[in-house]
C-alpha cells in the first residue's frame, strides 16, 4: 500500500536499563504475551486522534518522548501500524490502491455463475474478459454472485456492453457499472443487523462506507496515563530482560 503516514514512522530498537537491545517486532511479540502480568499497573485514558498524528507525535504531546509511540500498539488491538487512524490523504490513497477498477454488474446472479443441463459456466477469477465494443478489455480480480458482480480492472466498461470471459467462455450484458469502492458490502436493516443479501428493509452499505467507518472507530485509542507511565516501562524492562 502506498501510504505516506506509515513512511514516516520511526523504527524503534529498545535499549533496556541493562543494556539489552530488543527490536520492536520482538518486543511486541513477547510483550503481548506477557501483557497480562503488567494489567495491575497500567491505568489508561482515552486520545481522540487528530487527521494526521502519528503515534510518535501523539507521544510527544503526552509523554515528552515520541519513542514511548510503542506503548499505544501495546495496549489497544494493533497488530501493526496498518491498524492506526488514517488521515482523509491517507484513507483515499488506501482506498485507490484496494480497491481499484470497476464492478460490472449483471441483471441476475446466473449472469455471473449458471448452470445449463448439468454445465456450469462462470468466470474466473484472473481471466481476461473482453467487450463487444472497441476491443477493450477487463482483467477479472474480483468474482461476487452474491452481488451479481464482477470486479475488474482496465479499460473502461459502460452499461450495455457485453463481456465475455477469454478462458471461461462465460457472457454477460453489463447492466450497471460502478466504482470498486462504491460496490455494496453488506445490507443492513433498521435495528443494525447485517446480511449479504438485500431485500424489503435492508439499505445497502458500499465498500466506502465500511472502511470510513472502521477507520473512524480507530480515532480513539487507550492511552496509558502520563503518572504511570514510569512503573509501566520498568515492568515491561523487567519482562523483555527475563529469558
Amino acid at each position: 500500500m502506498s501510504n505516506q503516514l506509515y513512511k514516516n514512522f520511526p523504527t524503534i530498537q529498545y535499549t533496556l536499563n541493562t543494556g539489552k537491545v530488543v527490536t520492536i517486532k520482538d518486543f511486541f511479540r513477547k510483550a503481548s504475551i506477557e501483557k497480562s502480568a503488567v494489567d495491575s499497573v497500567i491505568e489508561y485514558q482515552y486520545y481522540e486522534i487528530l487527521d494526521g498524528e502519528r503515534p510518535d507525535i501523539i507521544a510527544s504531546k503526552l509523554y515528552g518522548d515520541g519513542d514511548l509511540h510503542w506503548t499505544f500498539f501495546l495496549v489497544n488491538d494493533f497488530d501493526n501500524y496498518y491498524d492506526w487512524h488514517m488521515d482523509m490523504e491517507t484513507f483515499t490513497t488506501y482506498m485507490a490502491d484496494k480497491y481499484q477498477g470497476q464492478n460490472l454488474v449483471a441483471t441476475t446472479t446466473t449472469d455471473i455463475v449458471k448452470t445449463v443441463d448439468g454445465v456450469t459456466t462462470k468466470f474466473l477469477l484472473g481471466e481476461t474478459a473482453t467487450s463487444n465494443v472497441g476491443g477493450k478489455s477487463v482483467d477479472i480480480v474480483d468474482i461476487n454472485p452474491i452481488h451479481k458482480r464482477l470486479s475488474v480492472i482496465g479499460d473502461t466498461l459502460v452499461a450495455g456492453e457485453i463481456v465475455t470471459g477469454s478462458s471461461s467462455g462465460a457472457s454477460f450484458t453489463i447492466a450497471s457499472v460502478t466504482e470498486h469502492q462504491d460496490g455494496v458490502h453488506h445490507y443492513v436493516d433498521s435495528k443494525t443487523h447485517m446480511r449479504t443479501f438485500g431485500g424489503d428493509g435492508w439499505t445497502p452499505v458500499t465498500h466506502f462506507t465500511e472502511e470510513t467507518e472502521v477507520n473512524e472507530k480507530k480515532r480513539l485509542i487507550k492511552v496509558i496515563r502520563p503518572n504511570r507511565m514510569r512503573r509501566v516501562i520498568r515492568e515491561f524492562e523487567r519482562i523483555m530482560s527475563d529469558e
